[in-house]
């Protein structure tokens, strides 16, 4: 056992760590014994830790001494109230400290392993049949009996609880399939039946588990120290030793990593990845902030609501995971397929049994209704094909649900910010004072702004640059959070910034007054440029819209979709001015969005999804943000843009598009209506001689090994019609 470690300390106030902490007796034991040494006392008995406030007359050695003495019976005989074996994480794994992992009776590893341990054998049955055409032992004691079996322990161990539990399901069939294809020497087809469904299991779980993993890693918002105030010293702390009241500190450029009230201080907050408004927010005393957010100008000293499992982003990713879990349509209709076909394969082995009193006529037909093959690889080929065309052209599908699904959506949304525009702001007009020349203006607003990191100052320095103005690199400049910058050039000030910086200075714009509300209500950004006073001119911004978004619009449109969406944080008036230009010079139709929400939060964004199911057949939700990620997993498809999108909406997502071409949203949905298509030429090619084999084994003309065979037609036939898919653009 390990011994007692310090986690932090600053002044008496402590945080531990132990195995022996993991368990609520001895966590009471603990309170009970230190009650009047200590001041405060919490625990976190899943990090198996103890976070407390010590009377300052003892020492951290006594403590750590008291304790060991406290437990000395249990140590001797090092046995724990709690086991460690059966604590388990779950769900807290935003514990970035802890080392306390789940226990899995196999580890991915092993599995991994296994399968390809698997593979290995399939390929030397194939060498050795196919290549070399030497016949396999096929005995019930032959190598490839004892490899079946081995790896059919999982399906027979779940085999034999269903029918300890009287439940007769596919697992029992399949598994007393195996046994029986085993026992009459038929070990080829019950290697097949095995390796298939262990390839299957393995694929499905690392879907799953990867993404449940990646959501976990976001919630850990990648923060390991903090700052708190403490009797006005600003003290290095872990952030689970932060407690709800404690004062947190947040300079410029850092992530905020706590829920809460700005107490004192102002900043920039860039909150895109709550509420994905393009713009940061400027915020001051009395402001609500939330934890993965990043303060980019300023310093705001923050009192803690919310911590770790409590902030909001973590909550929101909570509600996500289980809407994750929950079993999509086309699943429900898997189960009740596969149900069908465990009925069909019993009756029509019985029945081939009772009509024809022929056992190997009725093993034969077993054989083939077994693993049904052709129902299987109907899809799954044609879906892997499709998922492989799409990777191919940077489209990254995660699952054959969600690439059948999308081409069968009524409803697509879209964010707006970082989905269908870059979020990089772009100067669209520019008004100048009498006598002031246009590079004179672009000169001095780049001067002002070289050292400001806000996104409209580096596209107005990168506007000058495309221009070939040079800009002094050397002049003094301040940021004022939330207004703009001031600058001093040659003894002259230069305001830079909103209409409230101007209102601060007093310098007028009533010149301008018409034209800066017409840029507003467009949705524009205006940014005003003075000198000693005097207005020099006005710039007006608006965010890059993605090359070819019109032309993707237009092209599911014209495909079927019937209601296009867009989502958005923004203000009305920006969300309003920037659906409408969609709507212009309409060749056939609307061309644009059908509905748009505005000041969207992520909830709201998940409560406008579910209100369109309840009207249309299947939605699909684009985004690239966290704000985006509830809504997300909300819809039957999420679809999100990978290249700078946020981790969380890629591992929520079904779909992730790599390169954030909206080009690659249309040609997603023609490469699932392609896929579809394969899919029942499969299912007709499949059926047809599953059927066909039915009927010629059930009068004794297909011998069991021939209803193997019927397998390996199945596959070649499917395959090659799935693999035109694969490699069509």
């Amino acid at each position: 056992m390990e011994a007692i470690a310090v986690k932090s300390q600053a002044g008496n106030r402590i945080r531990l760590k132990w195995e022996l902490f993991q368990s609520t007796t001895n966590i009471e034991l603990i309170a009970s014994r230190f009650e009047g040494l200590f001041i405060d006392f919490r625990s976190n008995a899943k990090c198996s830790s103890i976070i407390f406030t010590h009377q300052k007359n003892t020492s951290l050695d006594e403590i750590i001494a008291s304790l060991y003495e406290l437990f000395e019976v249990k140590l001797k005989q090092i046995e724990l109230s709690l086991p460690a074996a059966n604590v388990i994480c779950g769900s807290n794994k935003s514990c970035s400290r802890c080392e306390i992992k789940e226990v899995s009776k196999i580890s991915w590893r092993t599995k991994l392993i296994e399968f390809g341990v698997l593979s290995g054998y399939a390929l030397y049955i194939f060498i050795k049949e196919t290549v070399l055409g030497v016949a396999l032992a096929t005995s019930p004691f032959s190598l490839t009996a004892i490899v079946a079996l081995v790896a059919a322990i999982p399906l027979l161990k779940e085999s034999l609880d269903d029918i300890q539990e009287g439940k007769f399901t596919l697992q029992t069939f399949m598994g007393g399939t195996l046994i029986l294809a085993v026992f009459f020497g038929e070990v080829t087809a019950a290697f097949e039946i095995i390796y298939i469904l262990r390839g299957g299991m393995l694929l499905e779980e690392y879907i799953a588990t990867r993404s449940k993993d990646e959501i976990h890693k976001l919630v850990e918002l990648d923060i390991q120290k903090v700052y708190v105030l403490q009797d006005d010293v600003e003290i290095e702390m872990d952030i689970e030793d932060i407690q709800l009241g404690d004062i947190v500190v947040s300079r410029s450029g850092e992530k905020i990593p706590v829920d809460g009230y700005i107490q004192k201080g102002s900043a920039e907050i860039n909150e895109a990845v709550i509420n994905g408004r393009s713009e940061p927010e400027f915020k001051q005393s009395g402001d609500e902030v939330f934890a993965g957010t990043i303060c980019e100008k300023g310093r705001i000293y923050t009192k803690v609501t919310g911590v770790g499992n409590s902030t909001y982003i973590s909550r929101t990713m909570k509600e996500v995971e289980a809407n994750l879990a929950l079993k999509s349509n086309s699943e429900l209709e898997a189960d009740k397929l596969a149900s069908r076909l465990l009925k069909l394969g019993s009756v029509l082995t019985v029945g081939t049994f009772v009509l024809t009193g022929s056992f190997i006529n009725a093993f034969a037909v077993m054989i083939v209704m077994s693993c049904p093959c052709a129902t299987v690889l109907a899809a799954s080929t044609a879906i892997s094909a499709g998922i492989s065309n799409g990777a191919k052209n940077g489209i990254l599908i995660k699952g054959g649900d969600a690439l059948e699904s999308v081409s069968r959506a009524e409803v697509f949304c879209f964010d707006k910010t970082g989905t269908l525009t870059t979020g990089k702001p772009i100067v669209t007009d520019i008004l100048l004072s009498e006598g002031i020349k246009k590079e004179e203006l672009i000169e001095y607003a780049a001067i002002a702004e070289y050292r400001n990191s806000h996104p409209i100052a580096r596209s107005i320095v990168a506007y000058a640059q495309e221009h070939k103005i040079e800009i002094d690199q050397c002049t003094l400049s301040e940021v004022i959070p939330g207004f703009g910058v001031k600058a001093k050039i040659d003894d002259e000030t230069i305001l830079v910034g909103n209409k409230s910086l101007f209102s601060k200075y007093k310098i007028s714009t009533k010149e301008y007054k018409s034209q800066i509300a017409a840029f507003l209500n467009d949705g524009k950004t205006v940014v005003l440029v003075a000198k000693e006073k005097k207005l020099l001119g006005v710039m007006a911004f608006t965010h890059e819209v993605r090359p070819k978004t019109r032309e993707m619009i237009q092209s599911l449109r014209k495909q079927g979709v019937k209601h296009i969406v867009l989502l958005t944080g923004d203000e009305e008036k920006v969300a309003s001015s920037f659906a409408s230009s969609f709507s212009e010079s309409k060749e056939e139709g609307n061309s644009g969005f059908d509905e748009v929400y505005a000041n969207q939060t992520p909830h709201g964004k998940a409560q406008v999804i579910e209100e369109l199911k309840k009207n249309y057949n299947n939605v699909v939700m684009v985004g690239d943000g966290v704000n985006d990620t509830f809504a997300m997993s909300k819809a039957d498809v999420a679809i999100s843009f990978a290249a700078g999108g946020s981790e969380a909406a890629i591992a929520v997502s079904d779909i992730a598009i790599t390169h954030s071409h909206p080009e690659d949203v249309s040609y997603l949905y023609t490469l699932s209506k392609k896929s579809l298509e394969v899919v029942n030429q499969n299912y007709w090619l499949g059926t047809g001689t599953n059927l066909t084999g039915v009927a010629f084994a059930s009068v004794g003309l297909l011998s069991p090994v021939a209803a193997g065979a019927i397998h390996i037609g199945h596959t070649v036939g499917i395959m090659a019609n799935s693999s035109r898919l694969a490699y069509s653009s």
